[in-house]
C-alpha cells in the first residue's frame, strides 16, 4: 500500500518509546542522579538582626564569620557563614562545617534574629543567540506568545547529557548539506540508511524530511540559523529514507526497533479504507516505544480539517486512528495555541496539539541547500515538536517507560476551552511544564 506525507505545505510526524520496559534500559542510558544540587550556597544564611543587637557577639556566640550586606537599604541585613569554611576545600566544608539547615534552626531561636533564611543561588534564564530564533514563536514562553511550547524556560530545566536521545525520522532523508544538522546525525550502529537503495546515504531530495529534522535538533545556540528543541543538543536524528509504502514503511520501522532507537518520526499517513493498513498496524503495535503521529491536514479544496469521530470512514487519519497505545496522534495549533483551520481533530483520536502554523504565521525550518532556510506549516511540522518533547523527557528521566512519558505529555498541556471536544487532553503541549512534571512526579 502506498503511504503520503500529511501535510498542507510540508508534512505529518511519529515518535516511539519503550512500553513494557524503561527507556533508559532500551536507550542504554544512565540513570539520572536521583540527588539534586542545593538552589543555596551550604553553611551560609542572610539574617536580618534587630537594631541595636551586637552582630559581632551574635556570630561569635555560633562560630561564624559574618559580614554586613552593604548593597541593602536595610542596615540590619547580613551574610553569616561558618567560620571554618571562609578558606576551606569543598570537602573541608562538608566534614567541618555546620549544614545552612542547622545554622537556621539555631538562629531561628536567638530573639535577637528578626528573620533567617539560606543564601539562594540563581542562573540566567536560557535563551538562543541563533540568529532566526526571534522569527521561531513556535518556541517561544507562553508569556509571550499563547501558541509557544516554552522551550526557554523548559531548558533551564534542561541537563547537557554524554548519551544523546537518537530520533529515527521515517520520511524522505536529510540533507548531508546542512551544517545546522549535520553533527547532529547519528553514526555508527545507529547509522541512517536508504531503504530503497542501501548502499547509498538517505540523501534528501524533496525536504520534507530535512524540515522536521531541524525543528527537532537543529543546533542551537551557535549564534546562527535557527534554534532547534534541545539547548544542549541532547537529540540526534537517525534519517531513514524509503518510498512511502507499506513494504518500505514496516522495513523502516523495523530497522530502528532493531538498533533500540526509542523515538521514531513517521511523517506520513492515509485517510479511510485506503489508510487502514493492518500490517503497518501489527509492526507499529509490535515496536517496543512511543509512535508519535500526524493527525492530518484535512480538505485540499477547503483547507478545513476532518472531524476524525464524526463517523465517517473516510475522514479517519491512518496511522493516528490506530488504536494502539504507543501512538500519541497531534493535531495543528496557530500561533495564539488554539486549533488551526486545516487541522483534523477527534475527540477521542487525536491526543495533543502543537505549533503547525498558519500562512500568516508560518514554521521556520531547515531547507534543502546549505546554509538555507525556509517555512511551512502542516500537522507534520506540530507531530516533530511533540517527537523533541518526549526525546526531551527521555534526556531528562532516562529510566521513565514510554507509557509514563505519554502520559506525562499528555497531563502536561496548556488546556485551552476551543481544545475541549476537539483532543482527548483538551490541550496544546508545554515543554516546560512536561519537564517540570517528570522532574517533581516522576
Amino acid at each position: 500500500m502506498e503511504q503520503k506525507p500529511s501535510i498542507k505545505v510540508f508534512f505529518s510526524v511519529s515518535v516511539i518509546f519503550a512500553l513494557l520496559f524503561s527507556l533508559g534500559a532500551f536507550l542504554n542510558l544512565p540513570a539520572a542522579n536521583a540527588a539534586t544540587q542545593n538552589n543555596y550556597i551550604e553553611h551560609e544564611v542572610v539574617a536580618k538582626i534587630a537594631p541595636g543587637a551586637d552582630a559581632g557577639a551574635i556570630a561569635a556566640k555560633y562560630n561564624l564569620g559574618i559580614s554586613l550586606l552593604k548593597s541593602s537599604s536595610d542596615g540590619n541585613l547580613f551574610v553569616l557563614k561558618c567560620r571554618d569554611a571562609l578558606n576551606a576545600s569543598q570537602q573541608e566544608r562538608r566534614t567541618q562545617c555546620v549544614s545552612t539547615a542547622k545554622i537556621i534552626k539555631k538562629l531561628q531561636k536567638d530573639p535577637a534574629i528578626i528573620s533567617v533564611q539560606p543564601n539562594f543561588k540563581y542562573k540566567p534564564l536560557r535563551n538562543a543567540n541563533d540568529s532566526l530564533f526571534p522569527q521561531q514563536w513556535a518556541l517561544a514562553d507562553t508569556a509571550n506568545f499563547a501558541g509557544g511550547v516554552s522551550a526557554p524556560s523548559a531548558w533551564n530545566l534542561e541537563t547537557k547529557n554524554k548519551n544523546k536521545v537518537p530520533i529515527a525520522v521515517i520520511d524522505t532523508g536529510i540533507s548531508y548539506k546542512q551544517p545546522e544538522i549535520k553533527k547532529m546525525i547519528t553514526g555508527g550502529r545507529a547509522k541512517g540508511t536508504n531503504i530503497n537503495k542501501p548502499k547509498k546515504k538517505p540523501q534528501d531530495l524533496n525536504g520534507h524530511g530535512t524540515f522536521l529534522s531541524g525543528v527537532i535538533a537543529a543546533k542551537t545556540n551557535n549564534k546562527r540559523g535557527m534554534s532547534g528543541a534541545s539547548f544542549f543538543g541532547n537529540l540526534k536524528i537517525m534519517p531513514i529514507k524509503f518510498n512511502f509504502t507499506t513494504e518500505q514503511a514496516i522495513s523502516a520501522i523495523n530497522y530502528a526497533k532493531a538498533r533500540r532507537i526509542p523515538i521514531v518520526n513517521a511523517s506520513w499517513g492515509g485517510y479511510g479504507s485506503k489508510g487502514l493498513d493492518p500490517l503497518l498496524r501489527d509492526t507499529i503495535a509490535a515496536y517496543p516505544g512511543i509512535f508519535v503521529t500526524a493527525a492530518g491536514n484535512g480538505d485540499p479544496d477547503t483547507s478545513l480539517g476532518y472531524d476524525h469521530d464524526s463517523g465517517d470512514a473516510d475522514k479517519k487519519m491512518y496511522p493516528c486512528d490506530f488504536d494502539l497505545a504507543n501512538i500519541i496522534c497531534v493535531g495543528a495549533s496557530d500561533r495564539f495555541g488554539n486549533l488551526t483551520d486545516y487541522s483534523d481533530y477527534g475527540a477521542t483520536s487525536v491526543d495533543v496539539v502543537a505549533p503547525g502554523g498558519t500562512d500568516g504565521d508560518s514554521i521556520v525550518g531547515l531547507d534543502l541547500k546549505k546554509n538555507k532556510f525556509t517555512y511551512a506549516v502542516g500537522s507534520s511540522v506540530s507531530a516533530a515538536y511533540v517527537s523533541a518533547e518526549a526525546g526531551l523527557i527521555l534526556s531528562r528521566k532516562p529510566n521513565l517507560s514510554a507509557a509514563q512519558i505519554i502520559e506525562i505529555i499528555k497531563n502536561s498541556v496548556d488546556l485551552k476551552p476551543s481544545l475541549a471536544g476537539k483532543t482527548t487532553s483538551g490541550g496544546k503541549v508545554n515543554f516546560q511544564k512536561a519537564l517540570e512534571l517528570a522532574v517533581t512526579n516522576y
